[in-house]
C-alpha cells in the first residue's frame, strides 16, 4: 500500500510541475480577418498577475472608506485644537487669580489687626480685661509661591484651589469675630444712651464750682456741693445727658425750677436753677433732648445750671461722666 501511495504522490507532483511549466496560452483574435496571435503566459506569472490585481481591487474598494476616516480624524483634531486653545486661554487667568489671593490675605490681616485694636478699645470702655490668648493676632498666611513660566498650569490650579479654601475659612472666622464685636459695640452704645455721658449745655463747659465740700456763696458756711455749676446766659437750652423718664419737673426750694430724670440702673440726674421747663413729670426723654432753659431761680447768685449725677440716690462727682 505504501508503494502505491508513493507512486500516486510522485505522479501528482510531476503533473503539477508540468502544469507550471506549460502555463496558459493567451490568444488575441482580431475583429477583422487577420492572423491570430497567441502569447504563452507562464503559470507563475499568471498567478502573480492575479494576486496583484486582487490586491489592487481590494485597496481600490477600501480607499473611499479610508478617506472618510481621515476626514473624520482631521475634524476631530480641529475640535481638540479649539478646545486646547480655549483651555489655554482660561489657564492664563490663573496667575492674576493667584496674585488676587495674596492681596485678599493682606486685607484679611488688616481686618484682624483692626479687630484686635477695637477689642482693646471696647475693653477700655467697659473696664474689662480679655485674656491674652483671646486677643492674639490671627495672621493669615499663604505659602510663599513665586510664579514662573516653568510651572505647570495644573499645579497652579491646585495652589489656587488650596488658597481659596484656606481664605474661605479665614474669612468666615474674621467675619464672625467682627460681627460679634459689632453686636457688643451696638449693645454698649444702647446702654450708653441711659448713662449720663454728655454735657448738659451744648457749648458752655466752664465749671464755676465743682463737686465736694465748699463755702456756700449764700449761706456762708461749708457744706457739701452735690453737683457742679456751669454758668451760662439766661435762656440757654439745657439738655438731658441720658435717656430716661422725668420724675421731677417743678419748683424745689433752693434748686429753684428743677428737673430730675430717672435713667435706670440706679442713675438719676438733676438740673437746677432753670428759668423755665420744657418737660413734665412722667415724660420720656431722649439723650440730648432739651428739657429746660438756664436761669437764676432758687438759691443762686447768677444764671447757671446746677448739674447732679446720682447713683443709687447717692450724689457722685459728674466730671468723670463728662469725659
Amino acid at each position: 500500500m505504501s508503494t502505491e501511495g508513493n507512486r500516486a504522490l510522485v505522479f501528482m507532483r510531476k503533473k503539477r510541475r508540468k502544469k507550471k511549466q506549460e502555463g496558459y496560452l493567451l490568444m488575441i483574435v482580431p475583429n477583422e480577418k487577420g492572423k491570430i496571435k497567441s502569447v504563452n503566459i507562464p503559470y507563475l506569472v499568471f498567478i502573480s498577475f492575479f494576486v496583484i490585481m486582487t490586491i489592487n481591487v481590494y485597496y481600490l474598494v477600501r480607499y473611499p472608506f479610508r478617506i472618510s476616516e481621515i476626514w473624520k480624524l482631521e475634524y476631530h483634531i480641529l475640535e481638540l485644537r479649539q478646545t486646547i486653545a480655549k483651555q489655554d486661554k482660561e489657564l492664563r487667568r490663573l496667575d492674576p487669580c493667584l496674585k488676587a489671593t495674596q492681596v485678599m490675605a493682606s486685607k484679611l490681616n488688616s481686618s484682624n489687626r483692626f479687630f484686635v485694636d477695637m477689642k482693646l478699645e471696647y475693653d477700655k470702655l467697659r473696664n474689662t480685661r480679655t485674656k491674652e490668648k483671646d486677643l492674639a493676632y490671627r495672621e493669615v498666611y499663604l505659602p510663599g509661591y513665586r510664579l514662573s513660566s516653568a510651572d505647570q498650569d495644573h499645579s497652579k490650579l491646585e495652589i489656587l484651589n488650596s488658597n481659596l479654601s484656606y481664605l474661605e475659612e479665614e474669612l468666615a472666622f474674621t467675619s464672625s469675630a467682627l460681627d460679634d464685636l459689632f453686636k457688643n459695640y451696638k449693645t454698649y452704645d444702647r446702654q450708653l444712651d441711659f448713662i449720663p455721658t454728655i454735657w448738659p449745655l451744648a457749648r458752655d463747659r466752664r465749671i464755676s464750682s465743682g463737686f465736694g465740700y465748699r463755702r456756700h456763696p449764700v449761706h456762708k458756711r461749708v457744706i457739701l456741693h452735690q453737683g457742679i455749676d456751669i454758668p451760662s446766659r439766661t435762656g440757654t437750652p439745657v439738655r438731658a445727658t441720658a435717656e430716661g423718664q422725668v420724675t421731677i419737673a417743678g419748683n424745689r426750694g433752693g434748686y429753684g425750677l428743677l428737673v430730675e430724670i430717672n435713667h435706670g440702673n440706679g442713675y438719676r440726674t438733676r438740673y437746677g436753677h432753670n428759668s423755665r421747663l420744657a418737660v413734665r413729670v412722667g415724660q420720656k426723654v431722649k439723650k440730648g433732648q432739651i428739657i429746660a432753659y438756664v436761669g437764676n431761680t432758687g438759691t443762686s447768685t447768677g444764671p447757671h445750671v446746677h448739674y447732679e449725677v446720682r447713683l443709687n440716690n447717692v450724689p457722685v462727682d459728674p466730671r468723670p461722666y463728662l469725659n
